[in-house]
């Protein structure tokens, strides 16, 4: 089985599959995409996954075909239902944690509109109920949904490291449960977890700078 993998640095999509080919030690061949994605993808994104010529662009599909081919170390458990809130918490994290972030990528500029101030407040406190929400969900778990790190805890990297280069860029802080507080230190003495997040963090530093000079 031949395997490609079109790939671009700076995605936060990107940035799971990333953490999961770190994890698992999988080697493929790996293409760095800046542009053109519909070119390979059929969805004109990335990440895109090439199995065999036939092309995967969904990132989660990516993560649990990527779970089924390399079993170990898994990122599942052996339990149905512990496997459900894995797989319910990865979603969340996706919809509401970095659907949420991403909306600051466009306040960031150098010229400020005087509605921006409202829009990052607003943005800030939505952020703030999603991580209530998902702490209130997550519980005494070690990570987000298991005590052992699980596709869940996939996208977690590129989000706390996002979410620690804006509050430094907009001057804010995103107030957190004390659950939560106690994952990201849980996330940065996890070898694999900490890699990925200090790669998408210099990352998104990278691309503040850029972008405040363009």
């Amino acid at each position: 089985m031949k395997l490609k993998l079109y790939t671009n640095s700076h995605s936060v999509s990107c940035s799971k599959v990333e953490f999961v080919l770190d994890f698992k030690s999988i080697e493929l061949d790996k293409v760095e995409a800046i542009n053109n994605y519909g070119a390979f993808s059929p969805t004109a994104t990335v990440p895109c996954l090439s199995i065999d010529g036939t092309m995967i662009s969904d990132s989660g599909a990516i993560l649990e075909f990527l779970e089924e081919k390399y079993p170990e170390p898994s990122l599942l458990s052996d339990q149905p239902d512990i496997n459900s809130k894995i797989r319910f918490l990865a979603k969340l994290v996706d919809e509401k944690l970095v659907g949420s972030i991403r909306k600051l990528f466009s306040l960031v500029k150098t010229n400020s509109h005087p509605s921006d101030g409202l829009m990052i407040e607003n943005i800030f406190k939505e952020i703030e109920n999603h991580l209530l929400l998902i702490n209130n969900i997550s519980k005494e778990d070690k990570f987000l949904a298991h005590n052992e790190v699980s596709l869940a805890d996939c996208n977690t990297p590129a989000f706390f490291s996002m979410l620690k280069e804006f509050e430094i860029h907009f001057n804010k802080e995103v107030l957190r449960p004390s659950e939560i507080k106690l994952y990201e230190q849980n996330l940065q003495d996890h070898e694999s977890l900490l890699r990925e997040y200090k790669r998408y963090g210099f990352e998104i530093r990278t691309w503040i700078a850029n972008k405040l000079l363009a």
